[in-house]
């Protein structure tokens, strides 16, 4: 959104275009008389409002699944109060207008009347007070919920900053900000009878109001175009269901484990081939290419250590707490640890890494002198093939993807998507993380290629991603790539493949996901035809 005219925001935000307007007579067909009881109910089903237009088509199912479950009317909601609503009143974004389109009844807007905001002002004091170290920022809780990732989170996020400074002035009014949220949602959930919510995010403050409703044993789904989550106390945070995955793989019949062996290796070696967005449809570029440079690893007798860099701004605890609160303590860390060892030290960044990153890492090469930062297009093949003895990431997929070409791979973080498996490292504690780093010579890692196999099958093959889409991949290839789902083009590709039979399937389904409370929509909802 930045770069452009004042008027052409306010035609995205404000004004419908065809397909938006195709959308919504499409909904009212659709949902008319779906739920007619809701009416009349006090029951509400939360919903975030969001401009993601694949989020409409997610939150028109889920929602209206939910309200006929609880016979209860559905409720948008912002996290801010929008600016253009604060002036005018009667403007209505668009996505607005799409949302009722299949039975939103009203939005509420978290916005603090006195007595709130004196409640929060009053929390802030208590909760700053208490703040000595970015640790303890963390793990707040407030009332039992735990919010402080999401606070974390959410600073980086907002303020594009690598870590926290406790007395920086930006980081006090957005934990202010984050506490005001806290408070509105806590005394929303007390005066009102919420049924459900559904969020897009589990992570930044998106989540402090699901982060409430499970405290209150209130159903919590996060649902997007690809997966649908249930959380609950245990679960919290989507995408965790690596932690059971040997266990689950273990219960399928033989034949179904060694196609499964087979599926993933063919998958994996695409990947490796430098084939784009295989099973992860957020890259826009590979790393793993033929393409060679000049020398990049220096020949010398020294260990070898590669650090596959995170974006330090982008929801460090996407998957929970990690050895190191933020990427930027991390990093910090292994910079120490190469003062004092006789290693080569090799960086790298994702290779479609996110501007802002540039300046923070330029900081730590001059810092830390032992530091040498590889191009981000240089070859994962070259720089294996030149010897590097280890490599470093808090939860990244290069743990499989080095393992899947022999290397051993340590995480920085027991919240790893590979934390089951043994084909990876994954040291307990910072003591035992710095002594494993002060002695690679004493490594020895057996890595057993079946189990990144079994990992690959069970983590993007074996969940299934097409409750809404029968091919969400070739959705996303047929649109023109990943960020076109959030714009009206979207739409017309849904409505050009509906057929009843799918709504109708694709309801039944979710309704029995919801019923049987498990952790995620699988392929035993979605296959049993």
């Amino acid at each position: 959104m930045r770069n452009i005219s004042t008027y052409k925001r306010f035609k995205l935000n404000y004004m419908l275009d065809k397909l938006d307007k195709l959308f919504i007579n499409h909904n009212h067909m659709v949902w008319s008389g779906f739920n007619n009881q809701k009416k009349n109910s006090d029951g509400e089903i939360l919903f975030e409002l969001n401009g993601m237009h694949s989020s409409a088509i997610s939150s028109s199912y889920l929602s209206n699944v939910l309200s006929k479950k609880y016979q209860s009317k559905l409720v948008g909601y912002y996290l801010v109060t929008p600016g253009w609503k604060q002036l005018y009143g009667f403007l209505r974004r668009s996505f607005e207008k799409v949302y009722e389109s299949f039975g939103m009844s009203k939005i509420v807007y978290t916005k603090l009347n006195k007595v709130l905001q004196n409640e929060s002002d009053v929390l802030y004091k208590k909760v700053y007070t208490s703040l000595n170290t970015k640790r303890d920022v963390e793990n707040i809780s407030v009332e039992d919920v735990l919010i402080g990732d999401l606070i974390y989170d959410s600073f980086l996020r907002s303020m594009n900053r690598p870590t926290i400074d406790l007395k920086d002035k930006d980081f006090i009014n957005s934990l202010k900000n984050s506490l005001d949220i806290y408070i509105f949602w806590r005394n929303y959930f007390d005066t009102h009878n919420v049924k459900a919510i559904n969020a897009s995010h589990c992570g930044y403050n998106l989540a402090i109001p699901l982060r409430i409703a499970i405290t209150k044993d209130i159903p919590a789904f996060q649902a997007s175009s690809e997966y649908v989550y249930r959380l609950n106390k245990v679960n919290i945070m989507a995408y965790t269901d690596f932690i059971g995955m040997r266990d689950e793989f273990s219960k399928l019949p033989k034949a179904v484990q060694e196609e499964a062996l087979k599926q993933a290796k063919n998958r994996i070696e695409l990947r490796l081939k430098g084939e784009v967005g295989v099973d992860m449809s957020y890259s826009s570029k590979s790393a793993y290419t033929d393409n060679r440079l000049n020398r990049l690893i220096k020949v010398s007798s020294r260990k070898k250590v590669f650090i596959a860099l995170h974006c330090f701004f982008d929801s460090p605890h996407s998957y929970g707490n990690n050895l190191f609160p933020d990427f930027f303590e991390w990093l910090d860390f292994l910079g120490k640890i190469s003062e004092k060892t006789n290693y080569d030290w090799y960086l790298k960044t994702h290779a479609d890494y996110l501007p802002g990153n540039m300046p923070i890492i330029n900081y730590f090469l001059k810092k830390y002198t032992r530091f040498n930062l590889l191009p981000s297009n240089s070859s994962h093949y070259q720089i294996i093939e030149e010897g590097i003895d280890v490599a470093l990431t808090t939860y990244g997929t290069i743990g499989f993807e080095y393992a899947a070409l022999g290397v051993p791979v340590i995480n920085a973080s027991l919240n790893n998507p590979h934390i089951a498996y043994n084909f990876n490292l994954h040291p307990r504690s910072v003591k035992e993380y710095s002594e494993i780093l002060h002695n690679l010579d004493k490594i020895n890692l057996k890595i057993d290629k079946n189990e990144v196999y079994e990992y690959y099958f069970m983590r993007n093959l074996h969940r299934s991603n097409k409750w809404l889409f029968n091919n969400y991949n070739h959705m996303l290839e047929d649109l023109g790539g990943y960020s076109e789902q959030f714009t009206s083009k979207i739409y017309g590709y849904w409505m050009e493949r509906f057929t009843i039979l799918r709504h109708d399937k694709t309801i039944k389904a979710l309704s029995e996901f919801v019923d049987s409370e498990d952790f995620i929509m699988s392929t035993r909802f979605l296959e049993k035809d």
